[in-house]
């Protein structure tokens, strides 16, 4: 199998050549620097401490190296990096002496960032998890964008290889675990992004979501988690699943934080890859300019827009039909945790009522998710885009399912592909997903959001959001997907709005250890600014997440 070697080694290496390359240097140069704890830190706390020189960028991202060294391959194991960045601490140093020719900090200014491994980077392999030998030549455009805001790429996380599913498993990486408890999975497939950022490895992440894979994980590991509107974000450098419904996002502890996280990764992009079509249909040209983005697509600047008093005449739809069916231990406290968040809007002024999305079971049953179709052709267009002379990576979905790099378990998803065969645009379910099912379901989400029936006559005032559980259940056990999901998580993928998913609560199940719940609010297309800023009222006037416990001493159960 070509390229395949075990992630702990990998990972080891990189780690080891990062860290020990530096650390008689970093104790010289921070001399008189007292300790700076990154646990739990948000961006404005990491640049406050910079600005007061109470730390500098080159303590803070050793710091970071340590932790990652300490919990994810030796402690607890999370396992949620498949690879760890060796130029990091070159990075912080260079970013400690412009901070000192300037004395300013850009947006992302010494911000450890942790980009999903399907996300390319010129210094790192991207692996999609199975992948060992996939260099890719340049950064995505969104990496890009990370790097002349100052972050620093502190690694690549682990995935469910391929983006496949949600039990979070990779042939590099292995299976990640929940920082919450260590016998849970993380959500996937963004499993590493979850678990990374939310056990403080990093400061933010990248996640991609195809049909869930930035909110199921961030809801099961207590993280605000935004899949953002179709083309917003460039596609441009990130290894596909479906292309139609495929788009990155961020994954933070802080709303503030994925509001300048978007903020950077945002922005028009040249490249026949951006997949920024001038409208929704897949048939759509591409936009020509910023100028022409900026006017479909609104707001670049999504902190400016955040406001602690947002719920105070704010107007939110209940979808009820999708809180699950109450059988369930697990289904049981999410309502319960749910009820409490709908309280809490109400006390923060908002209007909260029942809705009713038209035919909303045909919605989501009578279509299907893309991947199945898109996957083999968009895999091979991706493989192509760089020379394999210098890594010798497979260049076409068939090489890929032909070598073997995969987990057993994948096995099965790659026949599949493979024997669809054929040509899809000849296919008569992928012709109907692709045309009838935006229009309609677009529309019928729209009438929710309107408040209309569905012959479009009003039946009161619209509505800023709609609201239900990210997920019908809890973390399911190590290496199992949650307990439930729910079909909710298709309402994003399928209309192109953004959806968000935040903390509002922990389970209490007697002698289970108490797990984050995710309440999800959809919006109209481009409606980022206004989820943004209801989750930040909500978390600035409930601070509903908890940190979870993390010591280099704790073991996981073998």
């Amino acid at each position: 199998m070509k390229g395949k070697i075990k992630a702990s080694v990998l990972l080891s290496v990189l780690i080891i050549a990062g860290c020990n390359q530096n650390n008689n240097e970093s104790a010289s140069n921070n001399e008189g620097t007292l300790p700076f704890d990154i646990t739990g830190k948000s961006i404005s706390e990491i640049h406050h401490a910079i600005m007061n020189k109470e730390t500098t960028c080159e303590s803070i991202i050793t710091s970071q190296l340590e932790k990652i060294e300490s919990l994810d391959q030796r402690g607890p194991e999370l396992k949620s990096m498949i690879s760890v960045s060796q130029t990091a601490l070159a990075e912080a140093k260079k970013l400690d002496e412009k901070f000192n020719q300037t004395g300013k900090l850009d947006p992302l200014h010494c911000i450890a960032v942790t980009l999903k491994d399907n996300v390319n980077t010129s210094d790192m392999p991207t692996t999609g998890g199975a992948l060992a030998n996939n260099q890719p030549e340049k950064d995505a455009y969104i990496v890009k964008n990370i790097r002349n805001a100052g972050g620093i790429i502190i690694g690549k996380a682990n995935l469910h290889e391929y983006a496949f599913g949600y039990t979070g498993g990779s042939l590099l990486g292995g299976i990640p675990r929940n920082v919450y408890d260590l016998s849970k999975g993380p959500g996937g497939s963004s499993s590493g992004t979850g678990a990374a950022v939310s056990g403080s490895l990093a400061v933010v992440g990248i996640g991609t979501d195809t049909g869930g894979s930035i909110r199921v994980p961030s809801s099961v590991q207590g993280l605000i988690g935004l899949r953002p509107s179709m083309r917003l974000v460039s596609q441009d450098g990130i290894m596909p699943l479906a292309p139609f419904q495929d788009t990155a996002g961020p994954m933070c502890r802080k709303v503030y934080d994925c509001a300048a996280l978007l903020s950077v990764i945002v922005g028009y992009d040249s490249s026949t890859h951006s997949g920024q079509r001038e409208s929704f249909a897949i048939d759509s040209p591409l936009i020509t300019s910023q100028q022409q983005y900026t006017i479909k697509m609104g707001s670049e600047n999504y902190t400016e827009d955040l406001d602690i008093n947002a719920f105070k005449g704010a107007r939110v739809g209940i979808i009820r039909d999708l809180f699950g069916d109450g059988n369930s231990p697990q289904n049981i406290e999410v309502q319960r945790i749910m009820d409490l968040a709908i309280d809490n809007m109400k006390k923060l002024g908002a209007t909260v009522e029942d809705v009713t999305v038209p035919e909303l079971e045909d919605t989501l049953t009578n279509y299907v998710s893309l991947s199945r179709y898109e996957f083999p052709d968009s895999l091979t267009e991706y493989l192509t885009s760089w020379s394999s002379e210098a890594d010798q990576h497979y260049r076409s979905f068939d090489e890929v399912y032909s070598s073997g790099d995969y987990l057993k378990a994948s096995e099965g998803s790659f026949a599949f592909y493979a024997s669809l065969g054929g040509d899809r645009w000849n296919d008569e379910t992928y012709l109907k997903n692709v045309h009838e099912r935006p229009d309609v379901t677009r529309g019928r989400l729209m009438s929710a959001l309107n408040n209309t029936d569905i012959n479009g006559d009003s039946l009161g005032d619209k509505y800023d959001v709609l609201i239900y559980p990210t997920i019908t259940g809890l973390a399911g056990d190590y290496g199992k997907g949650p307990t439930s999901t729910g079909m909710a998580n298709r309402l994003s993928p399928f209309t192109g709005f953004p959806a968000l998913t935040m903390p509002v609560g922990y389970s209490s199940i007697e002698s289970e250890l108490p797990l984050p719940v995710g309440l999800e609010m959809i919006g109209r297309e481009f409606s980022e600014a206004t989820l943004l800023s209801l989750a930040y009222a909500y978390e600035h006037a409930y601070h509903p997440r908890i940190e979870p416990t993390l010591t280099e001493n704790m073991t996981p159960e073998k």
